[in-house]
């Protein structure tokens, strides 16, 4: 059964109850009245009675107030006119005093029937004009609020490939599309980086067993070295490949946690890649403040460290100052980078951390998307704040 007919039939049944109470009501208030009424008639013919002449035609008259009243019978001390032999059943008899004795009228069922017949026929006039206003108000409600509702359920055969357009009906179906686009957004952003996980991991494990060759033969060739620094800088570098590789293959794997101090994790990044932010023109600045351990997955998180730590280096071609902070923050630990950048462009703020998107000429747009990931899955939150000259990435993480 469509909404639309579930609403009008909604407010036919709602009617429908308050027309059969109103009627039950009605009908005990209108005998009421009926009965009231012909009580205060009887009253009034006695108070006539008492004015009108005793002469020979007082019986003719009593017959002409029986007539004109719709009585039975009526009978006036002595005197009664209209009598039968007996009472029929349900006739109803009022009575009233007079100065020549008590007068008795009696009314037939028929008359009585007539009587709430005619009280209640404004009742049911009112009735069936509001049994039509309700069909008609009702018709327009459920249209008002099923159109929108039916266009909304249309545009949902197009999904999850196209996007909910407003289809109006108030702020409450405003606030539904919004959600839904924000749900279809999260799960192509899913889909994105459950594609994104099979290929990496894929790479990282075709690339995992020739880079351990590679770092074996290098600490062989290192043993027998009377320079060491060359190969000392092509095994950080490999480990930093291996750190990526056991994050791409493990990024299903659950987390492995530890307490440890954050600007421990930070000091062991920015120590292996020392070599290469000197060689881009990079010069970190560590400002760390004692705040609580955290419990961490430390190789995943060394991947995020990274990423940002990257990221600020990237965001400024000629080099520049890198500004590393650990300290407290809202209750939590917070990790920052602060580039001397050119600031991330307002029109792409939202999308910073979605997957495949960059905004640098060899990027691939999946260092900031796998490090959200990593954050969200330590239940901490990430986030950058703009300023005029250059920007912070932040990490904020709960402490044990």
């Amino acid at each position: 059964m469509g909404i639309r007919r579930r609403i009008l039939l909604s407010f036919l049944a709602l009617f429908v109850g308050v027309l059969a109470a109103a009627a039950a009501l009605s009908t005990i208030l209108i005998a009421n009245a009926v009965d009231h009424r012909l009580s205060v008639q009887t009253q009034n013919l006695a108070a006539l009675i008492d004015r009108m002449p005793r002469a020979s035609g007082f019986e003719e008259n009593l017959r002409r107030l029986m007539t004109l009243h719709g009585a039975e019978s009526l009978k006036v001390g002595t005197v009664s006119v209209g009598l039968t032999e007996g009472r029929a059943a349900g006739e109803r008899v009022y009575r009233a005093t007079t100065k020549v004795g008590e007068l008795e009228i009696a009314y037939s069922p028929e008359v009585m029937s007539r009587e709430k017949a005619e009280a209640v026929r404004p009742f049911l006039v009112m009735a069936a004009a509001g049994g039509i206003l309700v069909v008609v108000l009702a018709s327009i409600t459920a249209g008002t609020i099923a159109r929108p509702l039916e266009r909304l359920a249309e545009q949902t055969k197009a999904l999850p490939s196209g996007e909910v357009k407003r289809v109006g009906g108030g702020a409450e179906l405003d606030h539904l599309v919004e959600a839904m686009n924000r749900m279809l957004a999260e799960v192509r952003r899913s889909e994105r980086l459950g594609v994104m996980g099979q290929m990496a991991a894929g790479v990282a494990h075709e690339i995992r067993n020739p880079l351990s060759s590679i770092k074996m033969t290098v600490q062989m060739l290192r043993e027998g070295a009377k320079d060491a620094e060359a190969y000392d800088l092509v095994l950080r570098e490999i480990e930093r490949l291996e750190l990526i590789a056991a994050e791409l293959t493990g990024a299903s794997q659950p987390l492995r946690k530890e307490t440890v101090k954050l600007d421990t994790v930070v000091d062991d990044v920015l120590e292996l890649m020392r070599r290469r932010l000197e060689h881009l023109g990079v010069q970190v600045e560590r400002s760390f403040a004692p705040a609580k351990e955290v419990p961490v997955d430390v190789a995943r998180f060394k991947r995020c460290v990274m990423n940002l730590v990257l990221n600020g280096a990237q965001a400024m071609p000629a080099g520049g100052p890198l500004r590393v902070a650990v300290g407290p923050r809202n209750g939590k630990v917070r990790f920052s980078v602060t580039d001397a950048g050119a600031g991330v462009p307002a029109e792409i703020g939202s999308r910073v951390f979605d997957p495949f998107f960059s905004t640098k000429q060899d990027g691939v747009g999946l260092g900031l998307a796998l490090t959200k990931r990593i954050v969200e899955e330590h239940g901490g939150s990430i986030g950058y704040d703009p300023a005029p000259v250059g920007t912070t990435f932040w990490i904020e993480l709960p402490h044990g």
